[in-house]
């Protein structure tokens, strides 16, 4: 069985690299007065002392010691897991003490086979994906890898538990996974460290069977035992004590053929096949702890969704103003009364300038081409009654243009008229919240209401058009502007002055005109000033897109205390996971792979709470979201028979998503340098 599993190996290879390397019974392993110190403290430690032995391809070697002989550490440098404190290591004739940490995983991955004492089994992983392990690292595809591993695992009998968990398998069995583990990229070297030592006599005895019938296939096979009775299936036995070498005896000279080992040419991982083994082993790792990740995940969702909610309420605010603006009107430019900045300007203006008055707007209609529509307004909040019924509200005197150029529609009545202005007749327009409030659903047309005492007829009634901007046309009552002025104000100035332009292209034009009109006629007093609506709709709009700023970026420190959660469970991941990081890196991973392997799981940490929180970022904005733009940010009328929307765009989705990704791998960063950084040796031992 062994020997079909090796030629489907050999055969694979040999189509992939169309090479072959035959070795003899040459030198494998030479090591020359090698020694290992440690410091523990302020104490050194020489596990060993000066070491030389050869052993040579084929040869199946135990090394024998009591416990805190040496042996194990000797294995370890054996196996590239460590590098010695002085002498020499050749491995295939080459000199190892000098390779960097790259080129020690790799030759740990296509040269070096481990099997040990305790399995070293990831738990959380079926038996196959154990014996995959290894070619994970050495850029064999998926299809190929899950072939090769369950080749493996027939070889050892252990086909039929392919899909079984390390717990659920026996201590024999366990082991044979491991050897199968070993096996899979075909290692020129086998290492056993204590291969039996937990297992039952007979289950100790298939193995050790399993290892002679290995070395018949031409691995090296270098054991290391305080069994006597282990040691005597190796053709040699080296015995170490207190960190020297002090035997090397031949047990029996072998009789069997020994099939010549074929090496294979050095094989690159590539970059895609560090990215997909790094993918493969990030999102098991995520999801044998589907709670924890959960709640990791649940950081980046809130921030996510939070940003994307909180740019859609800002941006549903702006475009909602926006379209509120131009039911104002458009193409209007408005002039307002100034004070004097100063005492001593005061003085200057004094008796020079009249103010506004109707006079200015006589001037404008007769000597500015470019207005359509001149209106005035005298605004003022009085209380009004109906019967016995009180209602406070805002009293605008004005002229018929003012109709046009706001917009306003009657849904009954009429409007007043250029002789109710002249008469200064004492009717009223009212709105649909003042027929609410007083008139209970009563026609209001022909009724008298009360303001300051004086008696006003309704006559007309405007259509619903809710809060616009700073102004509710449905609260106010309008009345002809010179009623207000004979019947309260007492005096022929005017609060301000609304003009409408021809066309948008002559607003500008309009407002040049009527800056040189007003001065000429107010006696070169600078007592007025004159702002466009566009002027005051960009000022909303930049605040609006303050205030959204501000909230996107209250609303990243959500995402940035979800990326702190991320860095949090990763450094504890790291923790929990040191052995199997040290398992990982003795059969090939390399420092790029552990590093990969961790921040892809960060990353995927953060591209799950991304898209989870996009969908959230949906549900806020469309939900809780328009209650805020409907009702809280505009006022308790905002829009009435308009709904207010908030709009989630695109280039907010991307500004969220993006930064919670870039979230996950800066806070993952750490945590996966620091896994990548870690020793084989101290993370095998980890407890």
């Amino acid at each position: 069985m062994l020997r079909r599993l090796t030629a489907a190996k050999d055969n694979t290879r040999d189509r992939r690299h169309n090479k072959e390397n035959v070795l003899n019974m040459t030198d494998l392993i030479r090591i020359e007065n090698v020694t290992k110190t440690f410091r523990m403290g302020e104490v050194e430690v020489r596990a060993l002392r000066g070491i030389s032995l050869v052993i040579k391809q084929g040869e199946f070697v135990s090394i024998m010691g009591s416990s805190g002989s040496g042996k194990t550490t000797l294995m370890d440098i054996l196996g590239c897991l460590s590098k010695p404190t002085s002498g020499q290591y050749f491995l295939s004739g080459q000199p190892v003490e000098n390779l960097d940490d790259n080129q020690l995983s790799d030759i740990r991955n296509y040269q070096i086979g481990f099997v040990f004492q305790t399995f070293n089994l990831l738990s959380r992983t079926a038996a196959i994906t154990n014996v995959e392990l290894p070619l994970l690292y050495s850029g064999v595809n998926k299809k190929e890898r899950r072939s090769l591993a369950r080749q493996a695992l027939q070889a050892v009998g252990l086909e039929h538990r392919a899909n079984h968990f390390p717990n659920e398998l026996s201590g024999g069995e366990r082991q044979r996974v491991a050897i199968a583990r070993a096996l899979v990229g075909n290692p020129q070297i086998i290492l056993a460290d204590e291969p039996t030592g937990n297992l039952d006599s007979a289950s100790g005895k298939e193995i050790m069977e399993l290892f002679k019938e290995l070395h018949k296939q031409g691995k090296t096979i270098i054991l290391v035992t305080h069994d006597k009775e282990v040691a005597l299936y190796a053709e040699r036995t080296i015995h170490i004590r207190d960190g020297k070498k002090i035997e090397d005896n031949l047990n029996h000279n072998t009789t069997e053929d020994i099939s010549p080992i074929k090496k294979e040419a050095h094989r690159r991982t590539s970059f895609v096949g560090n990215l997909i083994s790094g993918f493969s082993s990030g999102y098991k790792g995520l999801l044998s702890n589907k709670m924890r990740t959960f709640l990791t995940t649940l950081g980046i969702i809130i921030g996510v969704a939070a940003v994307i909610g909180t740019l859609g309420i800002g941006e549903g605010a702006k475009q909602q103003i926006t379209s509120q603006i131009e039911k104002l009107g458009s193409n209007v430019v408005m002039v307002f009364p100034s004070r004097a900045e100063s005492k001593e300007e005061a003085l200057e203006w004094r008796g020079r300038s009249p103010g506004l008055t109707y006079n200015d707007i006589i001037a404008i209609e007769n000597k500015i081409a470019s207005a359509e529509n001149v209106a005035p307004q005298i605004r003022s909040n009085e209380r009004v009654k109906y019967l016995d019924k009180y209602w406070d509200t805002t009293i605008m005197g004005t002229s018929q243009p003012y109709r046009y150029i706001r917009n306003l529609e009657l849904a009954s009545g009429r409007f007043f008229n250029d002789k109710d202005v002249s008469d200064w007749s004492k009717v009223c327009v009212i709105g649909k919240t003042i027929v609410d409030e007083l008139f209970d659903g009563k026609d209001p047309i022909g009724e008298e209401v009360r303001i300051k005492d004086e008696l006003f007829t309704v006559i007309g009634v405007l259509t619903e058009k809710g809060r616009v901007g700073w102004e509710d046309f449905d609260d106010q009552i309008l009345i002809p502007f010179t009623t207000a002025q004979k019947r309260f104000t007492g005096s022929d100035q005017i609060n301000a002055i609304f003009i409408q332009a021809r066309t948008s292209e002559l607003a500008p034009v309009l407002q040049t005109d009527l800056e040189e009109l007003l001065f000429e006629l107010h006696n070169k007093v600078d007592d007025f000033r004159i702002r466009s609506q566009e002027q005051f709709q960009e000022t909303i709009e930049q605040t609006a897109n303050t205030m959204k700023l501000m909230l996107a970026c209250i609303a990243a420190i959500a995402l940035l205390v979800g990326g702190i959660g991320i860095m949090n469970i990763m450094l504890v991941s790291v923790t929990e996971r040191t052995r199997e990081i040290g398992i990982r890196k003795a059969v090939g991973a390399k420092r790029r792979d552990i590093l990969v392997q961790f921040l892809i799981e960060s990353t995927i940490l953060a591209l799950v709470g991304g898209l989870l929180g996009i969908v959230g970022g949906f549900l806020f904005a469309n939900t809780l979201g328009n209650l805020f733009v409907g009702a809280g940010m505009m006022g308790p009328r905002f829009a009435r028979g308009t709904e207010g929307q908030s709009v989630v765009t695109l280039s907010s989705i991307l500004l969220s998503f993006g930064f919670a990704v870039i979230v996950g791998i800066f806070f993952g960063m750490y945590p996966a340098n620091k896994a990548s950084k870690l020793d084989p040796i101290e993370a095998l031992r980890y407890e």
